[in-house]
Order: structure tokens, then sequence, then C-alpha cells
């Protein structure tokens, strides 16, 4: 189970993003193939224990001990992160909210198809949860993710400088240009989706430092790869991803430097500071500096403009579809009669996700989505007060991926693409995991 989280985490990029079809039914095989290999161990566990309690005792207490980190998935998690609470807390409204807009959507064929595959995402939220049965595993997960995001970064520093190319992850016939020659998009059609995805790495990269003590040599390699990632993500020249990484490192740093017994505080302000300085050589770069001055002066779909209008027409198709939305996964159908005219592009998304989540599945999406964020800050601050380091490290990390998130959720989409939907998932279930 643990190896099909893995492998999702780290193949779904490589997918080309895992936008087309056949993609996304790759990952709803693997979903279901990890649900089913749950269902198949509960039922053993539960076989044995009927056993034990028909048999000897010392049948029984050994069949205890061998699943005692079993039992942890069923009541393991502190602060009502657990499998039977998780059903009623999260998955629960999200699956209603999803039936509800599924049921009175006008697009019922398009829609039953986004539903899928909000129930693959739900599937895969569960899976993590009972998957990642140990700090171990938490472990591994974490550097599966930043492992993935390096790989991503050298992919798109070899294209962006011609060094390599890369047939499979050519866009040039799709969006008509030489893809990735000035942004580092990697395996991306658009970088900022991209760096949607180092956002959130970025932080779970950081967040390592503080789980244990190392030799000088392994946190100079963590300092040097935490820097790289930086480095690739301001060559992403995602004005969103900037701002959303730039926000989640001062949420860290103020959360370490108020935290009480922290005694690491000039280490967090010298870290700081190194990723500021880095941070201002990279965007006195030519290319980085006239991204910055060109916010209004690109093509008008692409332009501030062109997201403001994009923004109105989704509020319109808010206001007329209150009640339940126009279907998931409906918004590329359902918005062309707000289409404003002088744009040549119908998008396929909002550019924003807390515009398209109302749009498709009606106002409720709204306090679903608030309901949401507070559960996962209220687990989170929670975690903090936890004497171990891990779990200090890797919860800080993953509250800041969330506010690095929905930061860019505000002008981008990456929600809409499913690998950043998985590893956001997958930051959430594992991240705040908490382990006896």
């Amino acid at each position: 189970m643990f190896i099909i989280v893995c492998l999702l985490i780290a193949l779904t990029p490589l997918m080309r993003g895992s936008v087309h079809a056949w993609a996304q039914t790759v990952i709803q095989i693997m979903v279901v193939l990890g649900l089913i290999l749950v269902v198949v161990k509960s039922l053993k566990r539960e076989k044995r224990s009927k056993k034990g309690r028909s048999g000897d005792r010392p049948a029984a207490n050994e069949s205890d001990s061998r699943n005692s980190g079993d039992s942890d998935v069923i009541s393991g998690i502190r602060d009502g992160l657990a499998p039977d609470r998780m059903l009623w807390w999260i998955i629960g409204p999200v699956a209603v909210l999803g039936v509800w807009s599924t049921v009175m959507s006008p697009h019922p064929a398009l829609a039953l198809q986004g539903l899928i595959m909000l129930a693959t995402y739900l599937g895969f939220f569960w899976l993590v949860v009972v998957s990642v049965r140990s700090r171990k595993e938490q472990r591994a997960l974490v550097w599966v993710v930043v492992g993935t995001a390096a790989v991503l970064g050298v992919i798109g520093l070899l294209e962006r400088y011609d060094v390599l190319t890369f047939a499979w992850w050519d866009y040039s016939r799709e969006v008509g240009k030489n893809h990735g020659a000035t942004r580092l998009s990697g395996v991306y059609v658009n970088a900022n989706h991209m760096a949607g995805f180092l956002e959130m790495a970025i932080p779970m990269m950081l967040g390592m430092f503080l789980t244990r003590s190392r030799e000088p040599e392994a946190r100079i390699g963590m300092v040097a790869l935490a820097l790289f990632l930086i480095v690739c993500q301001a060559l992403t020249l995602s004005r969103g991803g900037w701002t959303a990484t730039a926000v989640a490192l001062v949420f860290m740093a103020l959360v370490l430097l108020f935290k009480k017994g922290f005694v690491h505080k000039r280490l967090v302000g010298t870290l700081l500071g190194g990723v500021v300085v880095t941070a201002l050589i990279v965007m006195a770069s030519t290319p980085v500096v006239e991204r910055i001055t060109t916010l209004t002066q690109a093509d008008i779909e692409l332009s501030l403009t062109g997201r403001l209008t994009y923004w109105a027409g989704t509020r319109a198709m808010i206001a007329d579809n209150l009640a339940a939305g126009t279907g998931p996964g409906t918004f590329s159908v359902a918005f062309s009669p707000y289409q404003v005219p002088g744009l040549a592009v119908l998008p396929r998304y909002a550019h924003s996700d807390l515009l398209q989540f109302p749009a498709e599945t009606g106002i409720l999406a709204i306090p679903v989505m608030l309901w949401i964020v507070y559960w996962f800050f209220r687990i989170g601050f929670t975690r903090l007060k936890s004497r171990s380091r891990q779990t200090q490290g890797i919860t800080l990390g993953a509250m800041a991926a969330l506010v690095a998130l929905l930061i860019h959720s505000y002008s981008d989409g990456n929600l809409q693409i499913p690998a950043n939907a998985l590893l956001f998932i997958a930051i959430s279930g594992a991240g705040l995991r908490s382990f006896r």
C-alpha cells in the first residue's frame, strides 16, 4: 500500500502532470488496487484476531504484538486524525457535495467523470492515512516528495538550457511555441504548475531540518538541495509561485521564532537570510526582471487583464448556479456562455481554485473548503506541541505547504492538475499523521 502511494507521487508528474484521460485512468486503477489491499489486509487481521480469541491466550498475545503497527491505523492518530472519524470530518462532506452537484448538473455525463475523479482523490487520501503507519514511512514519503521535486528540477534545467530535449515532454505542438525556452516548466505544459509542485516540496524539505540532529556533511547537502529547489522555483518565472513560496517560508520562520523552547532561532535566521540572498541573486537575472515588469504586457489571455476577465466570468457563473454549481469537472464546457468577447482562447480552468470549486459544486463549496482548512490548521498547531522533533518538523512543513497552495490558488489552478492534487493530498494525510 505504501509503495503505491510513493509511486503515485513520483510518477504522476512524469505522466505529463496526469492531465490526460489515460493518466487519470492509471491513477484510478492504482488507487483502487491500493484500497483492495487495505480491505484484504483488514480481513486477514480480523480473521487472525478471531482465531486468537477462540484459541489459547498466548496466540492472541502474539497476534496483538504482530499487529501493533496496524492497530495504530484504527486509533493511533491523535486529535481526530483517524480513519473512522475522517470519514465524517473530511471525506463525508466532500463526497456529499460532489454527489449533490453531480445529480443537479446540467452536464450529467461530464459531471459523472468528475465525480469519479473526486472519489479517486478521496480514496487516495484514505490510502495515505492507513498506509503511512510509522515515523520511518513518514520520513520516506517526505524524501519521495523532495526527490521527485529535484528530478523535475533537473529535467526542467536540461530543457531550459537546451542540454537535452525530451520528446515526451515537448509541448511545442500543443502550445504553439518553443516550450521551456524561457521558463522552467519541465514535465508540465504550464510553468505555473511546475511552481505549484515546488512550492509544496520546498517547505517539506526545510521541515526535515527539524526532525533530528545530523552530521555537518548531511546538513550541507540538505541546504544545497533546498537552495537548488528555490533556484528552480525562481526560474519558473511564476509570480504566483514566487509569492506562495515566500509567504510559506515567512510562515515557517515566524512559527519557529515565536515557538517557546525552540533553541535554534539563530539557525532559522541564517537559513532565511541565505534563502533571501539566493532569491535576490536569481531574481536579478534579466528573464526574471522582465517577467516582473511585464505583468500587464503579455498576451491578454496570459496577462493580469486576462485573469481578471476570466474571474469576472467565473463569478457570474457562480451567481447563476449557486445551489449546486455546474458539476465536478464541467468548467471547460459550462464557462463558454460567460466568455467575454475579445478573448480568443476558451479556458479549461478558471485560473483560480478558490473560484472554480464554487463554480462547479455550488456555494456550499465555500464552507466545506473553510472547514477543511480549519481542520488542517487545528490539527497542525496541536501537533506542533509534540515532543517529537520529527512531528514538529514535518507538521510545520505540511502547514507551510498548505499556506503556499492557498496563496497560489487565488491566481491559479494547481488543484486542477492531478499530479499536484495528489501531492497536496499526500502531504495533508501523511504530514499531520501521528504515531504511538
